[in-house]
């Protein structure tokens, strides 16, 4: 029986920032030691532009951490010319105008930059699973359907916001599958496209490593904490609970990690200790008293999964897809969108009463254990690969 030979094309990978390249690192170290596993990525960006995200020229490791080849995807120099086009993202005036046909019609020039080089890459795959939400997502869907390669797209689509344009939902709606990491998502996803097309949508979690949490000699933080851990955007609600955690100095302090600026707090009951190493993070997690991201957008979440791994309650707003990971009243407290106040209410109810701060930590242990567990999300996701075959071919 032949072996199948996996592609796994990401917009960025590791070493990872962000949820997304750590749920394609994730795979590529779950998925079994004989698959034939090559990782297909563009080099990490040098700007926040749309330009900058393609033409890096910024080093990458030849392996990632399971072993498996990272094979950079690079325009070359004809390539950083086609791109220029792409510069236009930056005025303002037509982003406000039209952003969604402005990003639609931006792609032709991707196109012409990387369909071929993209095409090579590919090139003795079987199956390719992609995950991405910007125009790699589109070009994986016209080299596949070109080559009749069988393929999974796995966005994590910020709805209304980034991934959702006509085209992108076009391409993801073309693939053998689509991997949706919540119900909630799912149904925002058949919302938004043709409910009747031929492809399967299943429901399918990211993969969760879990990583033995180590003791440091030295702890960055001393006593108790709460944890904020993730990106400085807005919509991740750190202003909400910097307004949320006074009053609470006296309690525990406001420990904040991420990539972004630092913030330069004056209460020395906050510190902030930018972007660190997974060891710092994992001991964070770890040794946090309460987990609060008040997010009031994300395509899935993994910090809030990575939090239940180890046990910890959790204190967010009450918005999907976090209230299909955090169940208000057993593993956490969600209270409503941009409530300052019931925030505050939530952390100080769960840093003052030990016996239930005990309970809902062992409620999320037990929660992720029933649904993110590692085993439980592979072994779906090997599932789904090995239903959809590796010589199925489709015509565009």
């Amino acid at each position: 029986m032949k072996t199948t030979t996996i592609a796994i094309v990401t917009d960025r990978y590791w070493p990872s920032r962000g949820g997304v390249e750590q749920a394609a690192l994730a795979l590529s170290m779950a998925l079994p030691s004989d698959w034939p596993v090559r990782i297909i990525t563009h080099r990490p960006s040098v700007g926040q532009s749309l330009h900058a995200a393609f033409t890096s020229h910024k080093e990458i490791p030849e392996n990632d951490p399971a072993g498996r080849v990272i094979e950079a995807l690079d325009p070359g120099m004809r390539g950083k010319l086609l791109l220029l086009p792409l510069l236009l993202w930056n005025l303002p005036i037509l982003r406000k105008r039209m952003p969604r046909i402005l990003y639609d019609v931006l792609y032709l020039w991707y196109r012409c930059a990387f369909f071929s080089r993209l095409e090579k890459h590919l090139a003795g795959s079987d199956t390719v699973h992609c995950i991405s939400t910007g125009y790699l997502a589109r070009c994986v869907t016209e080299v596949c359907l070109k080559n009749g390669l069988t393929f999974v797209h796995q966005p994590f689509i910020h709805f209304d916001r980034w991934g959702d344009s006509p085209a992108q939902l076009r391409a993801y709606a073309a693939a053998d599958a689509v991997l949706c990491p919540t119900e909630s998502f799912k149904t925002k996803f058949l919302d938004k496209t043709d409910a009747g097309f031929p492809v399967h949508v299943t429901v399918i979690p990211p993969i969760i490593i879990e990583t033995k949490y180590p003791k440091l000699q030295v702890p960055p933080v001393p006593g108790r904490f709460i944890l904020f851990l993730g990106r400085r955007e807005a919509h991740k609600g750190l202003t909400e609970l910097l307004v949320a955690f006074s009053g609470l100095e006296q309690i525990a302090s406001l420990v904040i990690a991420g990539p972004g600026e630092q913030l330069h707090a004056r209460n020395m009951a906050i510190f902030d200790l930018g972007e660190v190493e997974d060891q710092i993070k994992m001991w964070l997690l770890s040794s946090c008293d309460v987990f609060c991201v008040p997010s009031t957008d994300e395509s899935f979440g993994i910090v809030f999964a990575e939090a239940m791994s180890v046990g910890k309650p959790i204190v967010s707003f009450d918005v999907a897809p976090v209230n299909e990971i955090v169940r208000n009243g057993e593993n956490g407290i969600l209270v409503p969108p941009d409530d300052a106040e019931s925030l505050h209410d939530a952390l100080e109810c769960l840093l003052t009463d030990e016996t239930l701060k005990k309970k809902m930590g062992q409620t999320s242990r037990i929660r992720f254990e029933e649904r993110f567990a590692q085993e439980i999300t592979t072994r779906k996701i090997i599932d789904l690969h090995r239903s959809l075959g590796i010589h199925h071919a489709k015509t565009p």
